[in-house]
């Protein structure tokens, strides 16, 4: 096995920055927030896709307000067994929780959310004022 020298800082830095990521991460994991999402703008609506498999549905919880969707709930675990051990353990368990700020104004009382093979996605409608709007020219 060859030795690889490895600056004592970076190993320090890189070391606290795993510490801080499963401090902060709402499921104590690192790699990331949880749920991952994806936010995108269609011309008359918000789209936010989030990846939510092995969470019930009735576990989720979907707040609109103003410019902001929090999503909200509970990744349940199960134990494998009395005669099971666990050779690697990677899926994060237990209560999230992401504010997404979307980047205009929205019609919350009219969103609509759905799931999919366990994708949760939430559609809000752009407010009327902020939609886009083809104006005709008239000819003089």
């Amino acid at each position: 096995m060859a030795f690889v020298y490895r600056d004592p800082f970076e190993v320090l830095q890189s070391e606290l920055e795993r510490m801080v990521d499963a401090a902060f991460s709402p499921t104590g994991r690192t790699g990331g927030l949880y749920p991952p999402v994806n936010v995108f703008d269609r011309s008359d609506a918000y789209v936010v896709k989030a990846e939510v498999p092995g969470v019930d549905p009735e576990k989720i919880e979907i707040n609109v307000e103003d410019d902001t969707v929090t999503l909200r709930g509970e990744r349940a675990f199960t134990e494998p067994g009395a005669n099971a051990a666990y050779h690697r353990r990677e899926r994060g368990q237990g209560e999230f929780r992401r504010v997404i700020r979307l980047p205009g104004r929205v019609a919350a009382d009219e969103a609509k959310a759905q799931t999919r093979n366990g994708v949760l996605t939430v559609t809000i409608p752009k407010a009327k004022e902020a939609r886009p709007r083809r104006v005709q020219i008239e000819a003089a």
